[in-house]
């Protein structure tokens, strides 16, 4: 009888590849390779189902010569000009985000786009199905307004059912599957040939709760119209996820008001950051003074120790006379050591020295200087409890917002002598007379920089969308930017927005030690806890009072400001071992870490104190007129780029 059309193949091949001639014992996997070449050029398909495989890359060519993506991605020539995978990167570039392309090169979005070109466009197109379960990244992430934009210009009707299962971010739930990544079911529909130039309609519906009831809540599914189905947007790049019946979609993307976003540092490996620079001194020198210097130094794909890197943290790569590291002397001096911005308010202190940073970002340390802020927050995952932003005057790390790959710092200036503000054009026109891009930014701080606002619009932030209730009340404005300078002063601690009688150091308050941590060897804190009845901080044996629970347990999305920055510190230290130097540490407790804690103690205290001003502003505020988000003029792509290269150097010690 005839046989079942089921083919072992690549799918995402061409369909006009040459079969090429294989040895005879390989005949049956050839036969069916051809077969499947017919029917991806001839067969007509009406119905595809599947789940593919999700597999993000970075590199455009796996080790073995293969072209991630293949034909979808790099079309008949294998340069990309023809390829259908255009229509999904092509408008992320033009709409000036292409520096997210790099989330879009991803295996599920390749199944994707051949699937949609199969069912609704091959021969000038057909109606169909496409139904396909996949991480759910495309649904509201701005690599994917390109692929979201497409599937709405082919397709008539479009489900979405998302099942949640985030298992790194800082709302964390369940999965449907043993994997950490969100997961959503998609249902595109076609009725035809004739597809009007409307946008399809999408509807969207989110099942919540333990893995077993999510499982029985499909189950349970006979049809459309067992599922409650909202709404989604009709513009073309739109994220499928509801509208809302507020007021929250209709404010200024914070992106769009401060439209450069760059990555934070990353360095790829731990040992050279570090909570004093003494440690970082005498790693250094271990470094130095070893036989193999490959195996301390953790090399990885784009730092080896016998490469060229540019020590300089600006400038090319390319090109570089800088001798390797493998090459300099044993006495060779310790880098220069930069305060560094590790953690919402853990401020620690790097190796800045390029050659040690995978990606070192020189369009952010070329902006840096005493004037320089940096916002980050979360921008490509949802936000937890705690405040929506963390502002650092150091050079913040990839990291640096939660911990959790918060990936995006917004900084204030685009230049490091602040002579061109990181601020959508006209903007400052339409706030209150003589606003300056200071008080701009202490307004998004105040507004944004508290627990209460990601308490309010919880749900609404499951976008990952951060927007701006920009008021319109003058006198309102001014309030909340009165309260944002004073948080932004605290949260730089005394190093940005002083006024000429502000103390240059965090004024004290009113946590002391009560009794010091031990200075010897033996007494070197492997340990710390907190007693709420008596509001003490024990760290090793040492103690702090009062500490009230509310500092002991301030949050940013997941990170516990001071309980992290206490395991930084403790004996054993914390987070990823890299590299045997990791293990150099300090063997007694420096001074310096009891004036820093009391230091962060005391800039949370005054944090704590200013929120029920600010909740109470922020109900004001949205209670008002707001700036739509309308009255914002389309941002030039070059906006959204890095400023050039030739505009100022970096002042390190800032």
């Amino acid at each position: 009888g005839e046989r079942a059309n089921v083919y072992l193949t690549d799918t995402l091949e061409s369909p006009h590849a040459t079969p090429r001639q294989l040895p005879l014992f390989m005949e049956p996997i050839a036969e069916q390779r051809q077969r499947a070449l017919a029917v991806k050029r001839r067969t007509p398909i009406v119905v595809c189902l599947g789940n593919p495989p999700y597999d993000r890359h970075e590199a455009a060519r796996s080790d073995n010569g293969h072209r991630t993506g293949a034909w979808v991605r790099w079309g008949e020539d294998g340069r990309g000009a023809d390829a259908i995978f255009r229509d999904f990167a092509a408008p992320v570039a033009e709409a000036g985000r292409g520096g997210q392309l790099k989330n879009l090169y991803n295996l599920y979005v390749y199944f994707w786009r051949w699937a949609l070109w199969k069912v609704f466009e091959q021969d000038g197109g057909r109606g169909g199905v496409v139904s396909f379960v996949t991480a759910s990244s495309y649904l509201a992430g701005e690599a994917f307004l390109g692929m979201r934009e497409h599937m709405r210009r082919v397709c008539d009707d479009i489900w979405i059912l998302d099942l949640g299962g985030e298992g790194r971010g800082a709302r964390l739930s369940e999965n449907v599957f043993a994997i950490q990544t969100p997961v959503a079911v998609a249902v595109a529909m076609r009725r035809g040939k004739a597809k009007p130039e409307t946008p399809a309609r999408v509807r969207y519906a989110r099942i919540d709760g333990t893995r077993a009831e999510k499982l029985r809540r499909l189950d349970a599914i006979g049809g459309f119209g067992d599922v409650d189905w909202q709404d989604c947007p009709a513009h073309w790049q739109a994220p499928f996820l509801p509208s809302d019946a507020g007021d929250y979609f209709g404010l200024p993307l914070l992106t769009d008001l401060m439209p450069w976003q760059h990555s934070g540092v990353q360095l790829k490996r731990t040992w050279p950051i570090a909570p004093d620079a003494e440690t970082l001194e005498q790693r250094w020198r271990a470094l130095m003074r070893a036989k193999n210097r490959a195996h301390l130094f953790r090399e990885t794909r784009d730092r080896k120790v016998a490469g060229r890197h540019p020590s300089a943290l600006t400038g090319t790569t390319a090109g570089s006379d800088e001798p390797p590291l493998a090459e300099l002397p044993a006495d060779a001096p310790t880098p220069p050591v930069s305060r560094y911005a590790y953690r919402s308010l853990d401020r620690q202190y790097v190796l800045a020295d390029g050659r040690l940073m995978d990606f070192r970002r020189p369009d952010l340390w070329r902006c840096h200087s005493d004037r320089q802020v940096y916002l980050t927050s979360l921008l490509t995952k949802p936000l937890g409890s705690g405040p929506a932003l963390v502002a650092c005057a150091d050079m913040p790390d990839l990291d640096h917002f939660s911990g959790r790959g918060a990936k995006d710092a917004i900084p204030l200036y685009r230049a490091a002598d602040g002579g061109e503000a990181n601020v959508a054009p006209g903007l400052l026109a339409q706030l209150p007379r003589d606003t300056s891009a200071e008080d701009f930014l202490a307004y998004v701080y105040g507004i944004l920089a508290h627990p209460a606002f990601a308490e309010r619009f919880a749900s609404e932030l499951e976008s990952r969308q951060l927007r701006v209730p920009v008021t319109a009340d003058a006198r309102l404005f001014r309030r909340v930017r009165n309260v944002g300078r004073r948080l932004l002063k605290l949260h730089t601690y005394h190093r940005r927005f002083l006024a000429a009688d502000d103390p240059p150091s965090v004024p004290p308050g009113a946590a002391l030690c009560t009794k010091g941590v031990p200075l010897d060897e033996d007494g070197y804190p492997d340990a710390f806890s907190h007693d709420a009845a008596t509001r003490t901080l024990r760290v090793g044996e040492g103690e702090f009072a009062p500490v009230p629970t509310e500092v002991y347990e301030f949050e940013v999305s997941g990170l516990k400001v001071v309980q992290s920055w206490l395991r930084y510190r403790m004996k054993r230290g914390a987070g990823r071992q890299s590299s045997p130097l990791n293990e150099i540490r300090p063997t007694r407790w420096p001074p310096a870490f009891t004036g820093e804690l009391l230091e962060l103690l005391w800039v949370l205290e005054g944090t704590l104190a200013l929120h029920p001003e600010q909740e109470r502003l922020l109900e004001r505020v949205v209670a008002g007129p707001c700036l739509p988000a309308t009255a914002i003029a389309s941002v030039d792509s070059a906006l959204r780029q890095p400023p050039k290269a030739s505009r100022s150097a970096p002042l390190l010690g800032a």
